[in-house]
């Protein structure tokens, strides 16, 4: 009821304010932007609304990893780095601190526009970086990105889906969150996140372990292809086992929407790590919890599947090594 009186009200605002004169709509446009408490809250919603309706397809913004570019609709990554100048600073720290001061080598799979990529590029320039993005807008914007803030060419980029085998497959376009692209599975799930009404494009599937590369201790690995994760490990195994320290998204429901098995992931990580903890996403502020034994955290994760399975509000990342991780 209280969301159909404020949209009654915006309605009827609305048709007043286009009855005044064009010139007085915009001296009050004028003012209302130059509150500095509107413009923090509600700026980047309004400028990106407005590029769309002017055929701007592109926004860049500075903060701390240089100007970054990315989709005049990217009402999530773009934002966030917009209005507070960095994005992911939990795992760029812990990035930071697991190189050190000597080389490696960083796999991003669902490398987006590079917000994590990039800052470990530029911080530390011994690190050789693969970055994995498959949808062509981010990928585009990820070369931009990369030329624009990385001189010393240390990463190298596949506009690829990794996946167990080796094809084309359908992916689906979210709106607002470009973070949430995913390859298209139909499956008779309830949709949550209006997957059904989600443009569908096609991309390149590859499994990891068929991409030529060269890596050199020590591996970092992070995930997050949503809901691809088991397909990705299935295609990769031998890749991804070499790494010292991995990041995997858990999201039971987007794992199911996908048709994956979430206990191929789990019983990876047994099989090659001995440490681990559960930690919010950085979507979620990056709170982490308490390093233990990584099969006490798959144990407590095989609750999830089916408990979280018909929610996308329920996700977690899972931050994995072969030996107790350093206290942060």
């Amino acid at each position: 009821m209280l969301f159909r009186m404020k949209k009654l009200i915006l309605h009827a605002t609305g048709a007043v304010t286009s009855m005044l004169p064009l010139r007085l709509r915009h001296v009050m446009a004028k003012s209302l932007l130059e509150d500095s408490a509107l413009a923090r809250e509600y700026g980047y919603l309004y400028l990106s609304s407005l590029s769309r309706k002017l055929n701007v397809v592109r926004l860049s913004a500075d903060g701390q990893y240089g100007t970054m570019v990315s989709s005049s609709n990217d009402l999530s990554i773009l934002r966030k780095y917009a209005e507070t100048g960095r994005w992911a600073p939990e795992l760029a720290d812990k990035l930071t601190k697991f190189f050190g001061d000597s080389g490696g080598t960083y796999l991003d799979i669902g490398a987006n526009i590079g917000m994590t990529t990039i800052p470990i590029a530029q911080h530390n320039e011994r690190v050789k970086c693969y970055a994995f993005e498959p949808e062509p807008v981010n990928y585009r914007n990820l070369l931009r990105n990369i030329a624009e803030n990385c001189p010393s060419g240390n990463i190298e980029t596949f506009q690829l889906a990794l996946h167990e085998r080796e094809e084309v497959l359908p992916f689906e376009i979210a709106d607002g969150n470009l973070g949430d692209h995913r390859l298209h599975i139909e499956t008779r799930l309830p949709a949550k996140q209006n997957e059904m009404g989600r443009k569908i494009i096609e991309v390149r599937c590859m499994r990891l372990d068929d991409v030529p590369m060269q890596l050199t201790g020590p591996v970092f690995a992070k995930i997050d292809t949503q809901g691809a994760e088991p397909y990705v490990i299935a295609g990769g195994r031998n890749t991804l086992a070499r790494a010292d320290a991995i990041l995997i998204e858990w999201s039971p429901y987007h794992m199911a929407r996908l048709g994956g098995d979430p206990n191929i992931v789990l019983q990876f990580l047994e099989a090659h790590f001995t440490h681990g903890r559960i930690e919010e996403t950085d979507a979620k502020a990056g709170r982490q919890g308490i390093t233990e034994s990584i099969t006490e955290v798959t144990a407590r994760l095989r609750g999830t599947i089916t408990q979280w399975r018909d929610n996308p509000q329920n996700y977690v990342d899972i931050f994995a090594t072969r030996m107790p991780a350093r206290a942060e």
